[in-house]
């Protein structure tokens, strides 16, 4: 909106002033930011209450967790609360003539209603075990993901030709393969629906999901900054990819709606995330790896993502079929409250991994 404002004003020869800071994607991402945090804090009490009257309740309790019972009947669903904070900021502050914005705001609405249908069953069944089918949301998943790795490899996409179907690594200035259209279509499908999940597995403790996805999140500002602005991108020795510091724009936001949502979802929680928060939250994660082309990253910056999918599909492809338990439970989270660890410890030294790799991350910016 305010960079519409701008363009007219420009039009029609108006000194627009103060409005230059609109230029810098810096200035428009700490505004987004603090934008979404705000409107996430003033609103989030009142949509608390929204949501419980509504009946929009957890309903876990079932294997969860030893306490698992007695956090039945908090708000869930509050994934709503980001997927809206967000959007409020991107209008003030985003470009949507941007090629990226599109594509983010897609992603990010289709699948927060994937999530949204999960909890809504569950909340109208009062079953955890009522949601969406694992065939269905796989089903609905894909149909967003297949259309999307193909629109990815087409002229379509901002992202050079040249670039497009290359892999590079951390720590490494030069590409390690090319795939190829039809290889790299099936890498995204496998990227895509595996970040995703992943993030999807780790939302089970209050704030876990929350803190663990801002550093992810932030991580990935600061490579689509630098990749976005040739000078940088040429300082650093990374392709650069015009446009794509706008989906730092983007990230910020939704930084801004989680830190908000985190002030109700931290212990003990008054609102849980629900598949809408973290479906959402993983579509965007998946996209902003994808658009910085920085795929391979994700092996260090989402390292506790991807042991959290490990040790689940651990258990539910191998141990299940064994008869026997792999690890106390899965995912991980959970196996340390099983060894007695409480809940907000367990949190805080998952937050305190999440962010050694995030400094990780970051200096494979310089070591290269």
């Amino acid at each position: 909106m305010i960079e519409l404002l701008i363009e007219l004003l420009k039009i029609a020869g108006i000194n627009y002033g103060f409005f230059r800071l609109m230029n810098y994607i810096t200035f428009r991402s700490i505004m987004a930011m603090g934008t979404a945090l705000l409107f996430s804090l003033v609103f989030g009490f009142k949509f608390i209450l929204f949501l419980y009257k509504k009946k929009f309740r957890d309903t876990s309790g079932e294997t969860l967790s030893i306490n698992a019972y007695s956090k039945r009947g908090t708000p869930t669903a509050g994934g709503t609360l980001i997927i809206s904070s967000t959007l409020f900021s991107l209008i003030l502050w985003g470009d949507f003539t941007n090629p990226f914005f599109p594509v983010l705001v897609s992603a990010f609405l289709y699948f927060g209603f994937v999530g949204f249908l999960d909890d809504f069953q569950k909340s109208r069944f009062k079953s955890s075990l009522s949601g969406l089918s694992q065939f269905g949301k796989t089903a609905l998943m894909l149909a967003y993901i297949v259309p999307f790795s193909f629109y990815y490899i087409s002229p379509l996409c901002p992202i050079p030709q040249n670039l497009k179907t290359l892999i590079y690594i951390p720590f490494y200035k030069n590409p390690i393969l090319n795939l190829g259209e039809i290889g790299f279509v099936l890498f995204i499908i496998f990227v895509m629906f595996s970040v995703i999940n992943s993030v999807n597995m780790t939302d089970g403790m209050d704030g876990l999901l929350s803190g663990v996805s801002v550093l992810t999140i932030g991580v990935y500002i600061v490579f689509a900054y630098i990749i976005g602005n040739s000078l940088a991108a040429s300082h650093y020795l990374f392709p650069y990819i015009r446009g794509a510091g706008e989906v730092s724009v983007f990230g910020a936001a939704l930084i801004g709606a989680i830190l908000g949502f985190l002030w109700y979802n931290s212990y003990p929680a008054e609102i849980f995330m629900g598949d809408t928060g973290s479906l959402a939250i993983g579509s965007v994660i998946a996209l902003m790896l994808l658009f910085t082309k920085q795929e391979m990253l994700f092996l260090i910056s989402g390292g506790v993502f991807i042991v959290e999918i490990f040790t689940s599909l651990l258990q539910e492809k191998i141990g299940n079929r064994l008869g026997r338990r792999m690890i106390y439970r899965a995912p991980i989270h959970h196996t340390l409250t099983h060894e007695g660890i409480a809940e907000p410890k367990a949190v805080i030294r998952i937050w305190i991994v999440a962010i050694i790799l995030a400094i990780i991350s970051l200096l494979s910016l310089k070591v290269r």
